[in-house]
């Protein structure tokens, strides 16, 4: 709408450049003298507008139909989310040192191989009371520290029980060639079954390779493992308890920008609370509070209460659905909350402080790195309703031009006719100042409106069923039009009514349009050129 009667004003910067443009038709070298008195009039606009033209400069991008009906309505949307389960649980790095093994060779000096085999096992320590099952892993980091008085060639064959690397079994083999060694691997992708609560074995195998020197056994054997930068990429097991921290929502009320008076009575507004859960557990959301925020004046809040669940327990995938998200719904409207009342404040956004906790309920349960909760609110509003009184006002820069062009116009005059479809009265009003706010006019004649709403019918559908026709006409002349040039900015006040000043109930639909017919009419002195 703002940009429809923005035009008018431009309107008047139009016949100005009009006036120019004739000028300059002439040769003004090969005409000495030339006397001329027209009456300049042409059509400017003759044009349909619906509602994504109307709220084109407010959010046009959220205004829907609805399929069936055709019945509009404004959308607006907020996105909350976690960060990824890798940014929530953090494994932390294990040290596990284990106790002397004695090796007895039998025998006098050993000129041949002598094998031993020890197993160990220790559990991990993981976050939460987590116990897990399988852990599959990006990112790891192992170290074994060997400390031990053996005086012949040693080889270690290392293999983590029921380990896979890249599908393969676990196995690594390496040479001693210190009595104190360190071996360290790096693995970007191993796969670890896990015992009764979080267990972790493995099997050394110690090759002794004799060359036929003294044999000064018993031999002592320590081991120390270390598994540090541990990165996972999936957990399965019995997950522990995990709170989530959600960013909060706020949802923004664009309609409301440039509100300044007067309420629309929302019939039908509509809260959506939509959960995409990846994790593979169950997740309940908190919602700690939602509010309708007024931020113009007056200002004002009002705590919007539901009796929906809270907490909200939400979907999750099962086993066979990993790297799924599933989606949970939640409404609020006006039969389990005071939305109605919310929106009655013209709030400019409705904000939502959500937190979530992860409520692990068995071993069948698992997250993967990237899994991750989604809340997204969305607020719908119908337009199905009243509007009493309710006004918009905005400020635009607007230079009229210079004086020079002035002087060729002894008047101007332009006509507004508007042919409504709509269920809506509209009184707008433009006025022009100066560089220091003062108002020096304004566009359109006192109480003439602009456009009247059209004969509305009986409910369920409230629709248009005539178009109501309105003229409007102003003229500029004399000290009116000189004052023009001193233009700087134009306020636009807009104020609203559905049918019979906002008493009675509309709808507006999809096919509705105002159809708009401005002309401008100029008349120019004589001049000589």
């Amino acid at each position: 709408m703002k940009k429809t009667i923005l035009f008018m004003c431009f309107l008047i910067l139009l016949i100005f450049s009009t006036t120019s443009c004739v000028k300059d038709e002439f040769n003004i070298d090969n005409i000495a003298t030339s006397e001329w008195s027209p009456n300049v009039a042409a059509p400017i606009i003759n044009s349909n507008l619906n509602m994504w033209d109307l709220m084109n400069d407010y959010d046009s991008s959220e205004v829907f139909e609805e399929y069936n009906t055709k019945l509009i309505y404004l959308v607006y949307q907020g996105d909350i989310a976690t960060n990824t389960m890798e940014n929530y649980i953090n494994i932390p790095s294990q040290n596990q040192s284990f106790g002397q093994i004695t090796i007895n060779i039998p025998g006098g000096n050993l000129s041949g191989d002598y094998e031993v085999t020890q197993n160990y096992s220790f559990n991990l320590s993981l976050p939460n009371g987590m116990i897990l099952d399988t852990m599959i892993l990006k990112s790891l980091d192992l170290s074994l520290n060997i400390n031990h008085d053996i005086n012949y060639p040693i080889d270690i064959d290392f293999s983590i029980n029921n380990a896979t690397v890249n599908s393969s079994p676990h196995n690594e083999s390496f040479s001693v060639p210190s009595f104190n060694y360190d071996y360290s691997q790096h693995y970007d992708n191993i796969k670890l079954r896990l015992g009764a609560n979080n267990q972790i074995s493995f099997d050394i195998k110690i090759t002794i390779h004799g060359d036929g020197s003294a044999n000064l056994s018993p031999y002592y054997f320590i081991l120390s493992i270390a598994m540090n930068n541990i990165g996972f990429s999936k957990l399965f097991g019995y997950l522990g308890n995990y709170n989530l921290n959600l960013d909060n929502d706020t949802i923004t009320i664009d309609l409301y920008n440039n509100h300044f008076d007067g309420i629309i009575n929302w019939e039908d507004p509509k809260i959506f609370l939509n959960a995409s859960n990846s994790v593979g557990a169950p997740v309940s959301i908190n919602l700690n509070q939602i509010t309708a925020n007024r931020t113009n004046p007056p200002i004002s809040t009002l705590n919007i209460t539901t009796s929906i669940p809270n907490p909200w327990t939400v979907s999750f995938p099962s086993l066979s659905e990993i790297g799924q998200s599933k989606i949970s719904y939640q409404q609020i409207n006006k039969t389990n909350s005071n939305i109605v009342d919310a929106f009655n404040i013209s709030p400019n956004s409705i904000d939502i402080i959500a937190d979530a906790q992860i409520n692990s309920n068995g071993q069948s349960n698992f997250l993967i790195d990237t899994s991750r909760l989604h809340l997204n609110a969305r607020a719908e509003l119908p337009l199905h309703g009243t509007a009493k009184d309710f006004t918009l006002i905005d400020t635009v820069e607007l230079d009229l031009g210079d004086s020079t062009y002035f002087k060729y116009v002894d008047w101007f005059m332009f006509k507004i006719l508007t042919n409504n479809f709509y269920p809506i009265d509209a009184d707008v009003q433009v006025y022009l100042l100066d560089s220091l706010n003062n108002v020096l006019d304004s566009i359109i004649p006192a109480n003439q409106r602009i456009a009247a709403s059209g004969v509305v019918g009986p409910g369920p559908d409230y629709r248009v069923l005539t178009p109501s026709s309105k003229m409007t006409t102003n003229r500029f002349e004399g000290s009116r039009k000189d004052a023009l040039v001193n233009v700087r900015k134009a306020v636009i006040k807009a104020v609203l009514n559905t049918t019979d000043h906002g008493s009675s109930i509309v709808k507006i639909y999809s096919y509705e349009y105002i159809n708009v017919r401005v002309s401008a009419q100029a008349q120019l002195n004589n001049v000589t050129f």
